[in-house]
C-alpha cells in the first residue's frame, strides 16, 4: 500500500520521453534567448520561479519543496501560471497548502545518497531529498514517466535568476550555505547516485548549466582516490534544442 496520495499514485507512467528541470540560478538570465523554446517541452520549475517575470514560457509543472509557511505558499500559488499543475513535496506533519497537490517527502536525514533515487519502479515511497530542490523534484518526474532529464540553473551560488543580488532564501535563510564545501559535496553525491540509478534502467541525466558545479564547464568534478570524475555530462541547451 502506497503512502502517497491516490492522485499521485495514479500519475505513474502517464508521461514519457524527456523533460527539463529548472533551478533558480542566475545562469538562466544568460540563457534567456533559448528558454523560449522550452515552451514546446515538458518543464518543471520550482519555488521562487514565480518571482521571475522574464520567464518566456509557461511551465508544465510548478513544484515546491522545503517550503512550509502558509503565507509563502499562498503567495506562490496566487502568482503561479494559470492552468499549470502545482505540487508540494513535504513532510507528513507539515502544513499542506490546499492550492497544491501534496506529495510525501522523507525527512532530510534520508538522502538520495546513499538510499537511492526513487520513482523508477512501481512503488513510490516518501521521496528522499536530493539536497537541492530540482533533484528532489526529479524523482517525481521519473515517477510520472520521464526518463531523460535535463537540468538548468543549478550553480549553488548566491543569487537567483529573479534577483541576482539576493543573499537570502524566500524563507529568510542566508544563502551562504550554498558555497559550503560539505553541503556542495552532499549535493554532488546525490546527483552521482541519481545518475547511476537512472542509467541502470536505461535512463539519462544531463546538466545544461554553463559554469555549473555539476559538470566540467564549472567545478563539476570531485576527487575519488587518484582520479577525477564528472558528476553529470554537460549538454549545451542550444545543442539539445536544435
Amino acid at each position: 500500500m502506497s503512502l502517497q496520495p491516490e492522485g499521485i499514485v495514479a500519475l505513474h507512467n502517464t508521461q514519457e520521453g524527456r523533460c527539463f528541470i529548472l533551478g533558480n540560478g542566475p545562469s538562466l538570465i544568460a540563457q534567456l534567448p533559448l528558454l523560449e523554446k522550452l515552451g514546446k517541452e515538458s518543464t518543471f520549475v520550482c519555488n521562487g520561479m514565480v518571482n521571475w517575470d522574464a520567464l518566456p514560457f509557461t511551465p508544465s509543472y510548478f513544484v515546491v519543496t522545503d517550503l512550509y509557511k502558509k503565507k509563502i505558499l499562498t503567495d506562490f500559488a496566487r502568482r503561479a501560471w494559470e492552468g499549470v499543475s502545482r505540487y508540494q513535496i513535504g513532510w507528513e506533519d507539515s502544513y499542506k497548502a490546499p492550492e497544491f497537490e501534496w506529495i510525501l517527502k522523507a525527512y532530510d536525514a534520508k538522502q538520495i545518497h546513499p538510499h537511492g533515487f526513487v520513482g523508477l519502479d512501481d512503488y513510490l515511497p516518501a521521496i528522499p531529498t536530493g539536497r537541492t530542490t530540482p533533484l528532489t523534484i526529479a524523482q517525481f518526474a521519473a515517477w510520472i514517466g520521464y526518463r531523460e532529464l535535463y537540468f538548468l540553473g543549478i550553480e549553488q551560488t548566491v543569487g537567483y535568476c529573479y534577483n541576482p543580488a539576493a543573499t537570502e532564501s524566500p524563507q529568510g535563510h542566508s544563502l551562504d550555505y550554498n558555497s559550503n564545501p560539505r553541503y556542495q559535496n552532499s549535493i554532488q553525491r546525490c546527483f552521482t547516485r541519481a545518475r547511476h540509478d537512472l542509467e541502470a534502467v536505461g535512463g539519462a541525466i544531463y546538466d545544461c548549466t554553463p559554469q555549473g558545479f555539476l559538470n566540467r564547464t564549472g567545478k563539476g568534478i570531485y576527487r575519488r582516490g587518484s582520479s577525477w570524475r564528472t558528476i553529470l555530462e554537460y549538454r549545451s541547451l542550444e545543442e539539445v534544442l536544435a
